[in-house]
């Protein structure tokens, strides 16, 4: 064991240390909203908010095999992350659309990440954490549903991210601009459901896209083990669902999910998605 009634163990010296520090901050966030029209259905928006993470037990005493092929040791002089966030948005709603466009901008700062050391211990190669320099987060997203129908819906749905810090990619010194570790790809949903006229049973159609993730960091270029050479593939999933409510308190729902049993991972999940799933839930309220 590395850790003994509030101390740890030196992975250089083995002898058992004692670590103390605290942390604190005051963050604080404003939302202002403007409807465009009398009647509030089409509005603006725009936001900004601070975040704070101080190091958790794991970032300043880890001792264990990390990613890869890697070794993770102590890093107990960490500094907390600062954020600060800013989105701009607006929301339009009438009888048959819904719509809804945001765009963000986060700034990082002091962003608590991991670096090799140049050192191999076992046949490990070391890393160690370590805080980066500024950096940000960017990116929009967009969504809408039609009422075709009082029977027959559709919605989409879009989010695109993209991000850079000042890391330390290999073991020397001096900072480098580089992705934040498992950026997320672009990705999306469609939709289309139809039910009866008082809801009784109805039936939808899911496809979930994201695409390929090849804007890698160099944490997870060394990261062969989830991360495929030259990223995590696209891919393109169906799911079929189908419900009915069968008394008055009790529902029972019917999914088969990825119907054309595709192979296909996350990004930075590090497991494949399991293949045509099927599903069957009953849900009863008293």
């Amino acid at each position: 064991a590395y850790a003994e009634a509030g101390r740890v163990k030196n992975p250089d010296t083995g002898e058992l240390m004692t670590l103390e520090d605290n942390w604190s901050a005051v963050s604080g966030s404003l939302r202002l909203l403007h409807p465009l029209t009398s009647d509030r259905r089409h509005t603006v928006y725009a936001s900004v908010s601070q975040g704070f993470r101080a190091p958790n037990l794991s970032d300043l005493t880890r001792l264990d095999i990390a990613r890869s092929g890697e070794i993770e040791t102590p890093s107990p002089d960490l500094d907390p992350e600062q954020y600060v966030a800013w989105e701009v948005g607006v929301k339009s709603r009438s009888k048959r659309f819904a719509t809804q466009a945001s765009c963000y901008f986060t700034q990082i700062d002091n962003m608590i990440v991991r670096t090799p050391t140049g050192r191999i211990i076992d046949d490990l190669a070391e890393v160690t954490k370590r805080n980066s320099g500024k950096g940000y987060i960017q990116g929009f997203e967009l969504s809408g549903t039609c009422h075709v129908t009082s029977q027959l819906s559709s919605w989409v749905s879009l989010s695109v991210m993209d991000g850079k810090v000042d890391a330390y990619p290999n073991s020397g010194s001096v900072k480098e601009r580089d992705y934040i570790s498992r950026l997320m790809p672009p990705t999306a949903q469609l939709g289309v459901r139809w039910q009866t006229p008082v809801g009784r049973w109805w039936v939808e159609v899911l496809g979930d896209m994201a695409a390929k993730a090849d804007k890698l960091s160099a944490d997870d270029d060394r990261d062969t083990q989830r991360i495929p050479p030259g990223g995590t593939p696209g891919y393109a999933v169906c799911t079929l669902r189908t419900g009915a409510r069968i008394v008055k308190d009790l529902n029972m729902v019917l999914a088969v999910e990825n119907v054309f049993d595709e192979d296909y991972r996350i990004h930075g999940s590090g497991v494949n998605e399991p293949g045509r799933n099927l599903v069957l839930t009953a849900d009863y309220a008293f």
